[in-house]
């Protein structure tokens, strides 16, 4: 029933894109069907620091299966081998996950035919591949940011005419990208993270200090030192665990689909700091343990005595200093 539901919904949005645009929200990859791709592939919505790259993978990947499901029954055969060709290059396309950037529009969603580096939008790409770059280069000239529902010019109108696609189905494939130098996150690390890295932190200087001024003391006990082990590597397991990724693309575009490449660098810092307090701190205390010498070290000793004579015989020394 949910299967049905969304095949009517997206048939009555695709209706709805050949009368009027539809208002683009500012947190949806795509004008008709929003997120649906990313839900579909992940099973939740984006977060704030989803990598736009994997959104706009997930709803071309959603927008190629859906269209390879629904082909029109009264296509030509020649139009229906151009549709074919045209979505197996779609499926190249996505997989290659090389994509525009929205470089003009800060902290907005906005759909970008050819961006300033030369890289094409999923239909600009098509278009590009079966008609020539000229031709995408004439659409990107009037409409670099609009959506294909707002797009008049002849190149595109001829384009989809001779493709087996509809405008509608160009929109339900077209993108929207988010601005690949957004504004600066006013908490760029998760505050529970960086809370708890304060006082875990806090707790292992403690116990370092308490190492530190344990060493080669007898009357010491091993306490600190055992908590110091423990805790240290409690932080380092911490930091390593929360360590972000490698920023997508090989780090080509820093930064590029999270709240600020700050962010990124700032979350990846604490963790560093984590790993590397940690690391020290159960260092200092496992040295500490391994030479830790008992309060009653050098004080008391017990050995095998021989006595000499005819009267000798073999006892037991038993020594106190004080």
């Amino acid at each position: 029933m949910k299967k049905i539901y969304a095949m009517l919904l997206l048939a009555v949005s695709l209706s709805a894109c050949q009368q009027q645009p539809q208002p683009l929200a500012t947190d949806q990859v795509n004008a008709l069907v929003g997120n649906a791709g990313y839900v579909a592939a992940a099973g939740h919505e984006p977060e704030v620091g989803t990598n736009d790259d994997a959104r706009v993978q997930a709803h071309l990947a959603y927008a190629e299966r859906i269209l390879r499901q629904q082909t029109p029954a009264n296509l030509s055969a020649a139009l229906a081998k151009r549709r074919t060709h045209l979505l197996d290059l779609l499926h190249g396309y996505w997989v290659a996950g090389f994509f525009p950037r929205n470089y003009d529009y800060p902290g907005e969603r906005r759909p970008c035919f050819i961006d300033r580096d030369g890289r094409l939008c999923a239909v600009g790409y098509l278009v590009a591949q079966t008609a020539g770059r000229p031709v995408a280069e004439r659409i990107n000239q009037a409409h670099q940011y609009d959506l294909i529902a707002e797009m008049q010019v002849p190149a595109l109108a001829d384009w989809v005419r001779a493709s087996g696609l509809t405008k509608a189905e160009c929109a339900l494939i077209q993108p929207t990208y988010g601005s690949p130098n957004p504004v600066l996150s006013a908490n760029p690390v998760p505050t529970s993270y960086a809370v708890g890295s304060a006082v875990w932190g806090g707790i292992n200087v403690m116990l370092a200090a308490a190492n530190a001024s344990q060493f080669n003391q007898p009357d010491a006990g091993r306490g600190a030192a055992y908590a110091g082990v423990l805790s240290g590597t409690g932080q380092v397991l911490l930091g390593a665990l929360r360590l972000p990724a490698d920023e997508p693309n090989g780090g080509r575009y820093p930064g590029y689909g999270l709240p600020t490449g700050k962010s990124f660098a700032a979350e990846r810092a604490v963790s560093f700091l984590n790993i590397g307090a940690g690391t020290a701190t159960a260092a200092l205390s496992f040295w500490n343990l391994l030479h830790h010498r008992p309060a009653d070290a050098g004080r008391t000793a017990v050995s095998v005595v021989n006595y000499p004579g005819q009267i000798g015989g073999t006892g037991l020394s038993f020594t106190r200093r004080f």
